[in-house]
């Protein structure tokens, strides 16, 4: 009897093991293209939290075109973040049930993107400094900014940016207005925004310049990171699967996008309220030595840039912006509790506690908006799952803000230096 050599009794199982696993592989590869179809058609319906993760995943690897607009912003070492010049029209997105259009303008052919035009007469008569709340997350016409321009007949320009605190604002208040330099005339009044935020932005921005004192906190996006790819696949694959920002969000304890999804939600009136996001409860921690540090660093540039604009015959104003777990206390409270609401209320107290002894002209807009919210049937005055006021909720701080200017005598002295030769 002839044996065959044992090399040509394994060809066969290894061939049948071969297609077998190929077949497995082309079946994985199938269901992860379908997954990946689907998470795209269905991406609107899909949780909020997992919306966040997947925004900016492409439509299709051979577009640019995202699942949600990419944004303006971006980080800068010098002011945090700043939003990107020469945009026209542009849809910008808060949370993915909030969207709007935004066009930017470079002044003096810098970096920084305004919502404002560059004065072309070289004549900066007003303007207003803050966040994202002066920027405004609605469109240009709903922004209080406007409002108030139009209610008081004062001029204002427009120089909030997104995801910024004080010492961002006193930074650019000098670089793009009172430096020497420029030869520009200066503004009669300045308006400067604050939200609970900024104290923990100041610091973000220190810490970025290495000037910090407080140790830096542990990075949400790596800490306790499982596992992830490094180099250019990482690159691709966060920018073209779905399924793969999804693993590692996953994969993730305590990331940024667990961070800013509110997990409480109430009805109020005719509408519901989302709130309570674990971000806002960390950055506004008035225990947290983080957030004591950036309050000094605010408090400096807060009465540095009082002293420029008083020295160059301007009034300056601090207008203070609470948050929705504020202004919707008997809502809010009954669900996170007394102590969360007085942590949330904190750095805006500590504030006006500080405008008190400093004699600094403040205005809170907590009582404005807390009277509007009272009303049930008043259409809600934040946005349903972002932070920011939506455009009722700005007409309401226009309208309380311009009354506090006419009623302090500021708007008539304003507009009186502005009418002299």
């Amino acid at each position: 009897m002839i044996v065959p050599p044992r090399r040509a009794l394994s060809v066969r199982p290894r061939r049948r093991i071969a297609r077998r696993l190929g077949a497995a592989l082309f079946g994985i590869l199938i269901a992860i293209l379908i997954v990946e179809i689907a998470i795209r058609l269905l991406f609107g319906s899909l949780p909020p939290g997992m919306q966040t993760v997947l925004r900016f995943i492409r439509v299709t690897p051979f577009t640019d075109q995202r699942l949600a607009p990419l944004p303006l912003y971006a980080g800068d070492r010098d002011y945090q973040t700043i939003m990107r010049p020469g945009a026209r029209d542009e849809w910008q997105v808060g949370s993915m049930n909030v969207d709007f259009q935004v066009s930017t303008y470079s002044w003096w052919g810098g970096r920084v993107g305004f919502r404002s035009p560059q004065p072309e007469t070289g004549r900066i008569d007003a303007v207003a400094i803050g966040d994202s709340f002066t920027a405004c997350i609605v469109s240009l016409s709903d922004c209080w900014v406007e409002l108030v321009a139009e209610k008081t007949g004062i001029p204002f320009l427009n120089m909030g940016q997104t995801a910024t605190g004080s010492l961002s604002h006193s930074r650019l208040y000098w670089d793009f207005v009172a430096k020497p330099e420029l030869g520009l005339g200066q503004p009669k009044i300045v308006i400067w925004q604050f939200f609970g935020n900024d104290y923990n932005d100041d610091f973000g921005l220190a810490l970025v310049n290495g000037i910090n004192q407080t140790p830096a906190p542990a990075d949400p996006m790596t800490a306790n990171q499982t596992w992830r790819f490094t180099g250019p696949l990482d690159t691709w694959l966060n920018e073209n699967s779905a399924v793969y920002a999804m693993l590692t969000a996953m994969s993730r304890v305590g990331s940024t996008e667990v961070l800013f999804v509110d997990p409480y939600h109430i009805q109020i009136g005719r509408a519901q309220m989302d709130f309570g996001q674990d971000y806002l409860i960390r950055a506004f921690d008035m225990d947290e030595p983080r957030n004591l540090e950036g309050e000094q660093i605010s408090h400096k540039a807060i009465l540095d840039t009082r002293a420029t604009v008083e020295k160059n015959g301007g009034i300056f104003v601090l207008a203070l912006i609470p948050t929705k777990e504020e202004v919707y206390r008997p809502w809010t409270e009954p669900e996170m509790g007394a102590a969360v609401i007085d942590g949330l209320e904190a750095p805006r107290r500590r504030l006006l506690a500080f405008c008190e002894a400093e004699g600094l002209t403040c205005f809170d807009a907590e009582t404005a908006l807390t009277a509007a919210a009272a009303d049930v049937a008043h259409a809600h005055l934040y946005y349903k799952d972002d932070m920011h006021l939506n455009p009722v909720g700005n007409h309401v701080l226009a309208d309380a803000l311009a009354a506090f200017l006419e009623e302090q005598g500021i708007a008539a002295t304003v507009r009186s230096a502005l009418a002299a030769p």
